[in-house]
């Protein structure tokens, strides 16, 4: 079925496209309305048309966890937020590190997902960081990345040969950074966590980790993504090592761009997190580092849990928290309060993460692109309550809150999917 989407703004940055008023969909991609003879016509209500975003760290908990979410429940959450393409994280259980799991993610995807899904894999067997996993099948199988996720290597000597296997085969790897001698805490180790008298994680078990990753990037000569930072030191070093020439990109989490320690006084278990969320100053220069493109994504890094998971004590709740079906109103949010433009917040989400991936047909309203976009009022609000949350996690600070913008229509691949 072909389209015809009137008077509206478009939203696309670095496309030719970007703040035009009309754009057809035809065949599944963007096409000049001028040679559609026929054709639905939308009126856009004076509203915004985006890319649909690219979400490049999405926990979806299947296969294994299904007792969290399931591939169905999450993306049907994300495609509520905004995002027609998600990168799945490899930490299920058992984790993906075999072309038969991949095989496995991508027919589930295709049964019963509701958005795009591009699978991610392991870079040692079994996630145990000991053994390297069959990189090169991993990539022919359809994963678009490597990753250790939150699990160590064994050694340096382990890292440094997988990063170098990795490098010769062009692949690139995902890290998150720590040093394991700093690991653990439930909190920053700043004013908040220590007056509450939690367990305590200091900075630098991210400053030392980043900084040895980043010895053994340059060593290797490896393509490197450096995943989740959440310190203004791990900006800095990555806006040098960038300057020196080294072939790394970054990203941070929404959850990490809109909330400080401070969000954890009330010991809501909804904010331990696998990274802690840091200091003011350490926010604000994550919000500088999006502007300036030290930051090159945003993602969530959705978390669902079951209930009881964050029904005990702060410390022994479990991690992560539920995110994605309000991804592009975080995004409006964060440019009404002034702090990040929605151009900018879009560019993290969409060409550039479209760039990372390298799936040029995505991530910008363009003709002969995919067509996948969203519609969203910017002046109307979303109501999120227990009534209509989609994702089976339920641990979100998001619940009972009433954030800006509306989806108004969503299409992905051409095909108009059915609103919340």
């Amino acid at each position: 079925m072909s389209f015809i989407v009137r008077n509206m703004t478009i939203i696309s940055p670095g496309s030719p496209m970007h703040g035009k008023t009309d754009i057809g969909i035809a065949q599944g991609m963007f096409v000049d309305p001028q040679v559609l003879s026929g054709g639905e016509e939308i009126d856009g209500q004076s509203a915004w048309l985006v890319p649909g975003l690219i979400d490049c760290r999405v926990n979806l908990r299947e296969p294994g966890l299904e007792y969290k979410g399931t591939i169905a429940s999450e993306t049907k959450a994300a495609v509520a937020g905004g995002v027609t393409t998600v990168v799945a994280t490899p930490t299920t259980d058992p984790v993906v590190n075999s072309p038969a799991d991949i095989h496995l993610v991508l027919e589930r995807a295709s049964a019963v997902g509701h958005c795009r899904v591009l699978p991610t894999a392991m870079l040692t067997q079994g996630g145990e960081g000991c053994q390297l996993s069959e990189m090169a099948a991993l990539v022919d199988s359809g994963c678009v990345a490597l990753a250790q996720g939150n699990r160590p290597f064994q050694s340096r000597k382990i890292e440094f040969n997988a990063l170098k296997y990795a490098q010769s085969l062009g692949i690139r790897v995902i890290l998150d950074s720590e040093s394991r001698d700093f690991a653990g805490g439930c909190a920053h180790a700043g004013r908040i966590g220590i007056g509450l008298g939690l367990s305590l994680n200091s900075p630098l078990s991210e400053i030392l980790g980043l900084g040895a990753d980043l010895d053994l990037v340059e060593a290797t000569g490896v393509t490197a993504h450096f995943s989740r930072i959440t310190t203004k030191n791990s900006v800095e070093r990555i806006r040098k090592a960038k300057v020196e020439g080294l072939n790394i990109t970054c990203d941070v989490t929404l959850a990490h761009l809109i909330y400080s320690e401070s969000a954890i006084a009330n010991l809501d278990p909804n904010f331990h997190l696998e990274r802690p969320l840091r200091t003011e100053d350490d926010r604000l220069a994550l919000i500088s580092g999006i502007a300036d493109g030290t930051i090159d994504l945003i993602v969530s890094d959705h978390s669902p849990h079951e209930t009881g998971a964050k029904l005990a004590p702060f410390p022994e709740t479990e991690q992560g928290m539920s995110i994605a079906e309000g991804v592009i109103q975080l995004l409006i949010q964060l440019d009404h309060q002034g702090e990040i433009s929605f151009e900018d917040s879009m560019a993290a989400m969409t060409t550039r993460a479209a760039c990372f991936l390298n799936q040029g047909s995505l991530g910008a309203i363009k003709y002969g692109n995919s067509a996948d976009c969203v519609l969203i009022n910017p002046n109307q609000t979303t109501e999120f309550d227990h009534s209509n949350w989609l994702s089976a996690g339920r641990n979100s600070p998001l619940i009972g809150t009433t954030l800006p913008g509306r989806i108004l229509g969503t299409w992905i691949s051409g095909q108009r999917i059915a609103r919340r």
